[in-house]
């Protein structure tokens, strides 16, 4: 064992700091000191665990495999040694853990590491990588096709698809922001099939009829916040979806959050878009969002330029 006492302080930070759970056991295999960490590996608080049977926090079927590894000196002389094996939390549910310590004739000294957390946060790093590829893979594909785009193509479609697709969402709307008039317009619903009518009855009207006035402080709210992420459609909407239709729209496409994006090239609004996303989707990672939001702010500019040379 290390010669200072678990009461140490020194002792007691490093401890804490550790990425895993430390322990210290006697020559008789009893828990001297274990980290606060075990709170949340074991279920159980580290200041109540001394005094206890190491063996006790083992797999039944595991603890002869841990005595052979804890036997002092050990094959490997008295250098730090680890061995993976199973480890119970308190509701008696299995883990797998790794044992890194030295042991010596006073007893052991290590970290307990939880590897099925490490399993956990490795898949969750693994699909945001993914998901982020697959991004940076359409944003490419969706920028050249744009370039693309033949004269005469629905321009609004082809973005609320492209938005969508990379999203994965329940729907995408498109509206486009005309300024003399102060309201945007909505141009495109991206949903799928049979779904459209039912909303459309709902609304009372087409999607493509609806305007949407809009004021020049939220305007400018919109141009610099970019985008708002939020779990109410009818905030997002502006006012121009009454709260109990917006409320039934949401119920009836089970969406549970939305993204309201701003399309702005310098200090000019062109559109809008409103990104709805299921309970089963992650959100898309922002930094793809952005450049998805340049890009479209792009084309709506060179839209509204050519609409202007006639």
């Amino acid at each position: 064992m290390i010669d200072a006492p678990p009461q140490d302080p020194r002792f007691l930070r490093l401890a804490e700091a550790l990425p895993g759970c430390a322990f210290q056991l006697d020559g008789r295999g009893r828990i001297v000191f274990m980290a606060e960490r075990a709170r949340e590996m074991f279920g159980v608080p580290g200041a109540e665990l001394p005094g206890r049977a190491f063996d006790t926090l083992l797999h039944p079927a595991d603890r002869e495999l841990a005595l052979r590894a804890l036997a002092s000196p050990g094959a490997d002389g008295p250098g730090p040694r680890q061995v993976d094996l199973r480890l119970l939390r308190r509701t008696g549910v299995p883990f797998f853990g790794r044992l890194r310590f030295v042991a010596d004739g006073d007893g052991v000294t290590g970290v307990i590491t939880d590897l099925t957390l490490e399993d956990e946060d490795a898949n969750r790093l693994q699909t945001y990588r993914n998901y982020q590829d697959r991004g940076l893979s359409l944003l490419y594909l969706f920028s050249v096709n744009l370039g693309r785009l033949p004269p005469g193509e629905n321009l609004f479609r082809f973005i609320a698809r492209g938005l969508r697709t990379f999203t994965s969402a329940r729907f995408v709307t498109l509206s486009e922001y005309d300024a003399p008039a102060a309201v945007l317009r909505h141009r495109y619903y991206e949903v799928d099939a049979g779904v459209l009518g039912r909303v459309v009855s709902m609304l009372g009207t087409r999607v493509e009829d609806l305007e949407t006035p809009i004021s020049p402080e939220k305007v400018r709210d919109v141009m610099v916040r970019g985008w708002i992420r939020s779990d109410s459609l009818y905030d997002l909407a502006f006012g121009s979806v009454p709260r109990p239709v917006a409320s039934a729209i949401q119920k009836f496409l089970g969406v549970d959050r939305f993204f309201a994006i701003s399309f702005v090239f310098g200090d000019t609004l062109y559109g809008t878009s409103l990104i709805a996303l299921t309970p089963g989707e992650p959100d898309p990672p922002l930094e793809l969002l952005q450049a998805f939001r340049h890009t479209i702010a792009l084309a709506l500019r060179c839209r509204a330029l050519e609409a202007a040379r006639g």
